[in-house]
């Protein structure tokens, strides 16, 4: 026979946080990535610097 063991004090609640500060952190990610994208194609990327010297 089966047994079903429950631990006091609700159980759950702290997934449920751990998940609600997991989906905040992907949104805040998709929408940081998000600008770096548009800045990436609409040409915002800085350029690369070439610094020539000569020697005498």
């Amino acid at each position: 026979m089966a047994t079903i063991i429950e631990k006091d004090g609700g159980g759950g609640g702290g997934n449920a946080v751990m998940g609600f500060i997991l989906g905040a952190v992907l949104i805040v990610v998709g929408i940081v990535g998000f600008f770096m994208w548009d800045n990436y194609k609409s040409g915002g990327a800085p350029k690369a610097v070439v610094v020539t010297g000569q020697s005498k």
